[in-house]
């Protein structure tokens, strides 16, 4: 056989979506694990079905006292129709991770899960394990490292306050059911951003600084997959994403010209990267919050301001990885509530300027809080997501 026509990792896409391939095309499956999935948001309903999952609550009338605690609360059934010595006979010869996202099928289900739900999500360990002509299963008890670790709020001021609340199971039945119909590679992406976007909301507590990271590479993985490598002119882009830098440069009394075009060309990949960022969200990105906001610290979304900001944010970004210069401190920080109608500041509320753990920052240079960007991301991706499947209509 032609090594070119072999097939590679990524022609399989995520373990999730293949095993939901597979279950299209196999009539009975090989064996199947009940798995507990931990999160501080309680659930209402029983059991939602997809493909060779179903997800039931564990938990169907909650205690009051069980409320913003991180335990237990849905079992994840996953049947596998999965031929187990299929993944062995694909044997690269070059490094692939298209489809790797550090984690395992569980791991892919339940930060889909995450993503559709808006909640800190998670699995654990298998706690029942199934297989030909065992009917009820043979029950196991997780070990203790299979318990995904969470640090609450110190002081129980959350810096995601929507997270741990309340859902309806049947409110992802519909966006989950798209997954099967992506293209291996595109669920693969999916997977990843799912993945991040899962751990940025689980850290957002004890981490938010990682948060912010985390948030931000969600949508870069996105972006990078929904936008090919454009032949932009670079002297363009540094004038629109880096404007200071460029007059800088075009007001030298001497070598302007050669200047700018050798930095432009210097900072293309960065600047092309802020580029596609900006153009998911452009495209993506949700309508203001339905809820009420508040009157004082509200963010202005028009397309404009909301430009300047996410250029603001993705510096900072650049800034984290590159210089290791934290996300401001301020942007890190519980939303307050508006003293005139009681919802959650949209950006932090610091008055002209303000100082804290040995810097400063100026009003307009903590543009949002880590709240209403997640509220931003997670619809982004999920405006993403089916908008592929009209491209594979």
């Amino acid at each position: 056989m032609n090594s070119s026509k072999k097939k590679r990792f990524a022609d399989y896409g995520p373990y999730s979506h293949w095993n939901w391939q597979a279950q299209l095309e196999n009539s009975l499956p090989r064996s199947a694990v009940e798995i507990v999935l931990f999160s501080d948001a309680c659930f209402k309903g029983t059991e939602v079905e997809h493909g060779p999952y179903s997800v039931m609550n564990a938990e169907p009338f909650p205690l009051i006292e069980s409320h913003h605690s991180m335990h237990g609360r849905l079992i994840l059934r996953c049947e596998y129709y999965l031929d187990p010595n299929k993944d062995s006979t694909i044997r690269p010869r070059d490094t692939d991770t298209s489809r790797y996202h550090g984690g395992t099928l569980q791991d892919e289900i339940a930060a889909l899960y995450s993503l559709c739900l808006g909640v800190r999500l998670k699995a654990g360990g298998v706690v029942r394990q199934f297989s030909h002509g065992n009917e009820y299963g043979k029950p196991r008890i997780p070990r203790p490292d299979e318990t995904p670790i969470f640090l609450p709020p110190r002081d129980g001021r959350y810096t995601l306050p929507w997270h741990p609340t309340e859902r309806k199971l049947c409110e992802m039945k519909e966006q989950i059911n798209l997954y099967v119909r992506l293209k291996p590679q595109q669920a693969s992406v999916l997977a990843r951003a799912a993945r991040l976007y899962q751990n940025a909301v689980w850290l957002a507590e004890s981490e938010p600084e990682i948060s912010w990271l985390l948030l931000v590479s969600a949508l870069e993985a996105a972006a990078d997959n929904c936008y090919a490598e454009e032949n932009s002119d670079p002297i363009k882009q540094l004038e629109q994403f880096k404007p200071e830098l460029f007059n800088a440069l075009n007001n030298l009394e001497s070598h302007g010209l050669e200047a700018i075009e050798i930095v432009s060309k210097d900072l293309g990949g960065t600047l092309g990267a802020t580029k596609k960022f900006n153009q998911f969200l452009a495209k993506f990105r949700p309508k203001e919050p339905p809820t009420d906001r508040p009157i004082l610290c509200q963010v202005d979304w028009s397309e404009s301001s909301l430009k300047k900001t996410f250029n603001k944010i993705y510096g900072y970004r650049s800034k984290a990885l590159h210089e290791g210069t934290p996300f401001p401190e301020p942007m890190c920080r519980p939303p307050t509530r508006d003293h005139q109608n009681q919802m959650l500041s949209e950006r932090p509320d610091v008055g002209l300027a303000e100082a804290s753990l040995g810097a400063s920052w100026k009003a307009k240079d903590v543009p949002m809080n880590l709240h209403l960007f997640e509220y931003i991301v997670r619809h982004s991706l999920l405006s993403w997501w089916r908008s592929m499947i009209v491209e594979v209509s």
